[in-house]
This record gives C-alpha cells, sequence and structure tokens, in this order.
C-alpha cells in the first residue's frame, strides 16, 4: 500500500487550492524577522484620571499624530527625515521602525474635549478624564506638546 507523505507544515494543511497564493515559506508574504510591532502601551488609572504612556523613541514631537473619531483613539508616528544609507548589509533590524499606528476603543464616559497629550523624551503621555457622557464632536483633534 502507498501512502500520501504526512503534511505537517500549516500551509499544506489548508490544501492546494491556496498555495499558489501562499508563500509557504512565509507567512501571508511576510517571514517572523519582518513584523514591525507597535509601541509598548502603559495605562495607570488614578480616580477619575487616566494616563497612557507610548513608548515612541526616535520620534520627534512633529511626527507624531493623536486623534479622536467615533469614539476611537488613533495614535500615528511617521518619520520625515531620510533614512541613512549603511555600508553593510542589514542582518536584523528591529528598533528602527519609520512608522507605526495603534487604535485604542474609548469608553463612551472619556471626555474627548478634553484629552491631552505631550511628549517627554521618547514617551507619549496622553490623559483622559472619566466623565458622564456629555454632548462632544465626534472627531478631535489632540494637540501634542
Amino acid at each position: 500500500m502507498i501512502r500520501a507523505p504526512i503534511k505537517n507544515h500549516a500551509f499544506e494543511r489548508m490544501g492546494e487550492r491556496f498555495a499558489r497564493v501562499i508563500d509557504p515559506d512565509h507567512f501571508l508574504g511576510r517571514n517572523a524577522f519582518d513584523v514591525k510591532s507597535a509601541p509598548p502601551v502603559n495605562i495607570v488609572k488614578d480616580g477619575k484620571l487616566f494616563e497612557m504612556e507610548i513608548a515612541v523613541p526616535g520620534f520627534a514631537k512633529d511626527e507624531l499624530e493623536v486623534f479622536v473619531d467615533h469614539g476611537i483613539l488613533t495614535v500615528k508616528g511617521e518619520k520625515r527625515a531620510a533614512k541613512t544609507e549603511r555600508s553593510g548589509k542589514m542582518v536584523l533590524e528591529e528598533f528602527n521602525f519609520d512608522a507605526f499606528e495603534r487604535k485604542f476603543k474609548l469608553s463612551d464616559t472619556i471626555a474627548r474635549e478634553q484629552i491631552t497629550a505631550r511628549y517627554d523624551k521618547g514617551i507619549l503621555f496622553l490623559t483622559f478624564v472619566d466623565v458622564p457622557e456629555e454632548q462632544e464632536s465626534e472627531i478631535q483633534r489632540v494637540a501634542v506638546d
């Protein structure tokens, strides 16, 4: 009796119909070394006050954008400076990300008009006040100080 080889590779188990769209050596066209991670976040609550700390070292204050749109807080960063050329070939690059975007769903009790942001030594601090729901605009841009 001839047996078919056992297919242990995750993409092989998906069947042949996806074989032409998926590179079996990479996950959705990216390998584990390509993944750019989003900046880490800490959130502290003190009474009716929340403070979110987002680690974004290497970004200038004017390269950061913070806004609220229909209850979703979006924090974006994008480098505007040109990349420096290196003489050697990069083998692994983990800390040099040129852009990021994080989104957070805000509670209905967060006062969107009172969100403040400041940037200090690679950390973006966002402060929120927890108040009863009030009439506010759906889109709010937050200035980074």
